[in-house]
């Protein structure tokens, strides 16, 4: 399971809005301060509960979502956009020589594939499903 800790940020019919800290890996290094690769952004998780009243405003929680769904994540979100970027340029480069069209219409072919998630949202969404537990 993947864990984040959060805070409820407001409880609404059904559902609970959860604030969590994302840090990337160098979160906790001693030099994040002097470095300037250090990154962290609140992030704001709808976790479906059907006991959602038992949840208040500003309660620390905890937000677990299986492994599986966190590598299909990775998959849909970066490693599919990479492959199509990549594939494609070296395919017409290769076939039209001109590296500036290619690169361009590599880069245009993320248009339809993240139009693909955007239309698919819901269905995905109810795949990645967030579980939320007391702390």
């Amino acid at each position: 399971m993947i864990k984040h800790p959060g805070v409820v940020e407001r409880v609404e019919s059904g559902k609970v809005v959860v604030r969590i800290l994302s840090q990337s890996a160098c979160g906790n290094c001693q030099a994040k301060g002097h470095c300037g690769m250090a990154e962290s952004a609140d992030k704001l998780v709808d976790v479906n509960h059907h006991e959602a009243a038992q949840f208040s405003p500003g309660q620390t929680v905890e937000v677990t979502l299986a492994r599986s769904l966190g590598y299909k994540a990775l998959l849909l979100g970066y490693i599919v956009p990479f492959l199509i970027i990549v594939v494609s340029l070296f395919v017409l480069v290769l076939t039209t020589g001109n590296e500036l069209f290619a690169a361009f219409v590599s880069v245009v072919l993320m248009l339809p594939y993240f139009s693909f998630l955007y239309i698919y949202r819901h269905k995905l969404r109810k795949e990645f499903h967030f579980r939320i537990n007391k702390v």
